[in-house]
């Protein structure tokens, strides 16, 4: 079996020598050695490999920034971070950027093959263990307050890994997620269901345009806003922190919303108003 090409960017001889000699006799070969950003990004283009490994101090750029760089000569590039530091807001900064995995010096040998097979196995393959788990916050709110704030039963049904792009049935709002872990979520239906909907959240009166906004905006809201209170809780321990952004209003049948960095399932619920569809997606690693 062909082995997968390594390419190292650390400014510490020591380390590159320690990530070499971890991978003699492993699936992994390494095919050039940086000590700097400028030559990281030279080499990287030169060799292409199949995976980085990044420290974060580099002499010329921060390590993150180098990321920037790379995943611009390549979007799918396959990056580990191997550093002294690793703490929330550097794994979320990174997070942001599209690093898919995070290590902190010293490593075991196992650990960093580990974490480097989980990279290559994690492109293309969608929605990762926790993200799924946590889908099941974000459905189970949906199921609620499709009852609590419109009294209407539902029936539901789960799409898994749809992919990056959504495309709207007429009223879709967008809800961003942020902090420790980034993604979006998206509650969608046709204007008609829209208009139905707004009247049964609004106690059975006429529902105008605005009402309609209005009312699927806060619907979208509060189970967001549900859904990410209810990771934070059981992840405290962990420090997580997620919060939402201020709702985005689109209007337009046949919209495409596209996060080439996401992966999302859709989950649809059958009302006797129509369908009702939510989104949700997370940035591919962590």
């Amino acid at each position: 079996m062909e082995k997968k090409k390594v390419l190292i960017v650390d400014d510490s001889p020591f380390s590159q020598r320690i990530i070499k000699d971890a991978l003699k006799g492993s699936a992994f070969e390494v095919c050039a050695a940086a000590d700097t950003g400028t030559l990281a990004i030279e080499e990287f283009r030169k060799q292409r490999p199949d995976l980085v490994t990044m420290d974060m101090t580099l002499p010329d750029m921060d390590g993150l920034d180098c990321c920037n760089e790379l995943k611009k000569i390549d979007p799918d590039v396959n990056i580990v971070v191997l550093s002294a530091m690793r703490d929330q807001k550097l794994i979320a900064r990174g997070t942001m950027i599209g690093v898919k995995e995070f290590l902190q010096k010293p490593v075991k040998r196992e650990e960093l093959l580990s974490a480097m097979e989980k990279v290559l196995h994690q492109e293309g393959e969608g929605l990762c263990l926790v993200d799924r788990e946590w889908l099941g916050y974000f459905d189970a709110a949906f199921r609620k307050n499709i009852k609590d704030m419109a009294g209407l039963e539902s029936t539901i049904s789960v799409q898994t890994d749809v992919g990056t792009k959504f495309i709207s049935h007429g009223l879709a709002i967008i809800v961003g997620l942020t902090g420790t872990t980034q993604g979006r979520v998206i509650v969608d239906m046709a204007t008609d269901v829209a208009e139905r909907f707004a009247s049964k959240m609004l106690g059975g009166d006429a529902a105008s345009e605005d009402d309609q906004m209005n009312s699927v905006a806060e619907f979208a809201n509060i189970i967001a806003g549900h859904g990410v209170s209810r990771i934070n809780n059981i992840n405290s321990q962990n420090d997580m922190d997620m919060r939402l952004t201020p709702p985005s209003i689109l209007l337009g049948e046949n919209l495409s919303i596209i996060n080439p960095k996401l992966s999302s399932c859709t989950i649809t619920a059958e009302t006797s108003v129509g369908l009702i569809h939510m989104n949700v997606g997370f940035v591919r690693g962590r």
